[in-house]
């Protein structure tokens, strides 16, 4: 492929089993969802593949862009179960990624969560923006899935995967980059600097790649330990959806059942209706 014809952005999308989501119709409806967003795109530099087990109940395959990838790999157990979930989207990104190096070899990559969606102004953004090592999404939105409000954040890397955008020659580079969230036993001493500390690099983690991590609050320091700088994303990129009766986040949903009085004023400030602007934007259903 002619350097000039590479995708810009590979968007990577883990799409669970239906053996560990009891509301398929939702599931197939959340993530047809999130690929109408990046189809409406004002940039079509860009390319997607989602992997499962099982395809949705409709074809993904939106243009020549779209792809799914079928994987057979049984569902990968671990005693904690949330543990098991990390492990088999890390296996679906890792083939997903394979398959974009090989057929398109765009030149970033991108994981997003199959029920999040992505502006229309990113990809045009990002093909101007240069070449840096990568970018992180810290403003966005999140919208508890059906309401009429939304709330901005500029934490959004702290509560959402679909948060960095990795230039594709790093992508495959490795580092101490594993904690417990992907299973990696840590000895007492570590276990509580991991607790205590969310952004730092934890001692003693595993060895993985930058982009087959699930720890991303901690992407700034990996990206540090490879001698690479994180630049931002200067406006709101992704809309970040919660409650969502099908998802298996760890997260579960933004708003916080124990709450100050503080934090719920500032809630209240940051939220706002949504508007057409934002419902074009994001094609939020």
């Amino acid at each position: 492929m002619n350097i000039d014809d590479r995708p810009f952005v590979a968007f990577l999308i883990p799409f669970a089993s239906r053996r560990v989501k009891p509301k398929w119709e939702i599931a197939c409806a959340h993530l047809r969802q999130t690929l109408k967003s990046i189809q409406n795109s004002t940039n079509g530099n860009y390319c997607v593949v989602v992997a499962g087990h099982e395809p949705p109940d409709f074809d993904v395959c939106l243009d020549s862009r779209f792809h799914f990838l079928s994987l057979n790999h049984p569902v990968l157990s671990h005693e904690n179960y949330h543990v098991s979930l990390v492990w088999d989207k890390l296996a679906k990104i890792a083939a997903a990624w394979d398959y974009a190096k090989q057929t398109w070899n765009p030149r970033y990559v991108m994981k997003v969560d199959a029920d999040d969606f992505i502006s229309s102004k990113l990809v045009a953004w990002l093909d101007k923006a240069g070449a840096k090592a990568g970018y992180l999404i810290t403003h966005g939105w999140v919208w508890r899935s059906g309401s009429r409000l939304i709330e901005r954040t500029e934490y959004f890397d702290r509560v959402c995967g679909s948060c960095l955008i990795i230039r594709s020659d790093l992508a495959d580079r490795s580092g101490p980059f594993l904690t417990e969230l992907e299973g990696v036993p840590l000895d007492e001493a570590s276990s509580k600097f991991a607790a205590s500390d969310h952004y730092s690099l934890v001692p003693g983690s595993g060895i993985s790649t930058l982009l087959l991590t699930d720890t991303h609050q901690r992407c700034a320091a990996q990206f540090a330990y490879l001698g690479q700088e994180l630049s931002s994303v200067p406006f709101k990129a992704v809309v970040y959806r919660t409650g969502n009766p099908d998802s298996t986040s760890r997260f579960g949903g933004f708003w916080r059942s124990k709450c100050t009085l503080r934090m719920l004023v500032g809630s209240i400030r940051r939220t706002r209706l949504i508007t057409e602007r934002l419902r074009k934007e994001f094609i939020l259903g």
